[in-house]
C-alpha cells in the first residue's frame, strides 16, 4: 500500500518521519510506501520537540480553537496534493493530522456518494478532536440506522491511556465502523512509542487492517 501520511501540529512531515520510523521502516521491509507532507501553515513547535528537532514547524489548520473555515482549506490544501501525488491507497496519521483525516474521509464519502472511499485504510495515532468538514462542529454519529458511523472504511487507532487527547482519541474510534477497526492502547503518552513490545503490537494492528482494506 502506499501510504499518505499527515503530521501532528506544531511538527512537519519529517519530524512524522523520524517518530513513526519504528513502525514505517518494518512495514516499507513488506512493500509498503510512505510520502510524508507537511502542512499549510507555518507555527510555533511542540514544546516537546523545540529543544531537540530544527524548524520549520506546521499545522495543518490553527489548533485550540474550532477551525472554521481554516480545516476546509487544509483539506482542499490535501486534496491537491493527492491530487497531484496520488494515488493513495490509505492515509497514516498521528494528532491534528488523525482529526483532518477523519474530517477529508467522511467528506468526501457524502460529497461523493457513489465513488470509490478517498482511502481503503485510516491509520489514525493519538487523534485529535475530530471536526466536521467545516469546521465548526465535533463529529458525531450518524442518526440514519443505516449508515450510522461517518467513517465505514477500515480503521486502525492507536491511543495512550495518560495521553491528554485520549478522550478524543475514542470519540474517533467511537465514529467508525466497531467491525472494520482495530483498536491497540499502549497506556502512554501523547507519542509512539519506540519500545520492542508496543512496536510488535501495533504493527499488528496495522497489519490486521492492510487485511482488511485488501
Amino acid at each position: 500500500m502506499r501510504f499518505l501520511c499527515l503530521h501532528g501540529a506544531g511538527t512537519s512531515g519529517e519530524i512524522f518521519e523520524i517518530q513513526s520510523g519504528g513502525l514505517t521502516q518494518a512495514l516499507e521491509s513488506k512493500g509498503h510506501a510512505f510520502k510524508y507532507i507537511d502542512g499549510r501553515l507555518e507555527s510555533d513547535p511542540e514544546p516537546e520537540i523545540k529543544s531537540f528537532c530544527d524548524g520549520p514547524f506546521y499545522n495543518h489548520y490553527p489548533r485550540d480553537t474550532s477551525p472554521g473555515e481554516d480545516l476546509t482549506r487544509a483539506i482542499n490544501y490535501t486534496m491537491n496534493i493527492i491530487h497531484r501525488e496520488g494515488p493513495f491507497d490509505a492515509v497514516f496519521t498521528f494528532s491534528q493530522g488523525a482529526a483532518l483525516a477523519a474530517a477529508m474521509i467522511s467528506h468526501h464519502a457524502r460529497a461523493n456518494p457513489s465513488a470509490p472511499p478517498l482511502f481503503k485504510l485510516a491509520v489514525f495515532i493519538c487523534g485529535a478532536a475530530p471536526y466536521t468538514s467545516d469546521g465548526k462542529e465535533i463529529m458525531d454519529r450518524a442518526s440514519d440506522a443505516d449508515a450510522p458511523y461517518p467513517l465505514t472504511i477500515p480503521t486502525v487507532h492507536i491511543v495512550g491511556r495518560q495521553d491528554t487527547l485520549y478522550p478524543w482519541s475514542m470519540r474517533l474510534y467511537g465514529l467508525c465502523d466497531p467491525a472494520r477497526a482495530e483498536v491497540y492502547d499502549h497506556g502512554s503518552r501523547h507519542h509512539i512509542p519506540f519500545d520492542m513490545r508496543n512496536t510488535e503490537a501495533m504493527l499488528g494492528a496495522i497489519e490486521r487492517g492492510i487485511e482488511r482494506a485488501g
